[in-house]
């Protein structure tokens, strides 16, 4: 009785906060409810959406910060694994950031969410000096379980290299693994359309959830990313 009564103050706790949070952004009563209902989930399922939901808003409209050029395919094995096959050909059109009107680019593959794909380390291009049209033509390869292709994500980053300072983030591009051919002999080309993401409402959650350690990697891994607008921002101003 007493775990019952604790849940529904926790529950009134959270309704009160999303109200209040509310009145002071301006949100609608349904943006409201809507964020009552995800603060009710794990933090599991939290990051698995937050990923579908992005991935889904990407494609190939243009979005000023360039895009990239890739090669992929998806074959299955018989011990219940999968190959995902990364050819990088190179990126278009980026975003200059270095003072000379040119950028030193890089790109790293991952494949996301990384409590279901632990296994998959992170990949990175080489470094292409002075230029915003990198040419790659690298070969990747991601050995995943079969059973989580329906949950996964493949997020290609591009960075610009800095010898002295942290690399500056120029934008991502997202494709589920779903959508990608299987056991075919042929690489099928993707040309995707860089994204500079804001911060949605799942990572402003997770970044609340200070104690969760699955939260905090999270906001970690994801930071670069969903913050680089506002320090953009930030030096701009």
């Amino acid at each position: 009785r007493i775990q019952i009564l604790f849940e529904r103050k926790c529950c009134v706790w959270v309704v009160q906060m999303a109200l209040l949070r509310s009145f002071s952004t301006g949100s609608s009563p349904n943006e409201v409810i809507d964020t009552i209902d995800l603060q009710k989930m794990g933090t599991e399922e939290l990051i698995i959406r937050h990923y579908k939901e992005q991935s889904e808003e990407r494609g190939e409209r243009s979005t000023g910060a360039g895009v990239i050029d890739i090669k992929l395919s998806l074959k299955e094995r018989r011990d219940g694994k999968a190959i995902l096959f990364a050819k990088l050909l190179g990126a278009r059109k980026l975003i200059a950031l270095d003072t000379n009107g040119k950028s030193d680019p890089f790109i790293q593959l991952q494949v996301v969410p990384h409590h279901l794909f632990p296994d998959c380390e992170l990949k990175q291009s080489s470094v292409k000096k002075g230029t915003l049209e990198p040419i790659y033509n690298e070969m990747f390869e991601f050995i995943i379980p079969q059973d989580q292709i329906s949950n996964g994500v493949l997020v290609l980053s591009v960075y610009d290299y800095d010898f002295i300072s942290a690399n500056d983030f120029e934008g991502e591009a997202m494709v589920r693994l779903t959508d990608l051919p299987r056991n075919s002999e042929q690489h099928v080309k993707w040309t995707m359309a860089l994204h500079r993401p804001a911060k949605d409402s799942i990572y402003k959650i997770l970044e609340g959830r200070i104690n969760d350690k699955l939260a905090m990697k999270f906001v970690e891994i994801r930071r670069k990313a969903m913050e680089a607008e506002e320090m953009q921002d930030g030096v701009a101003s």
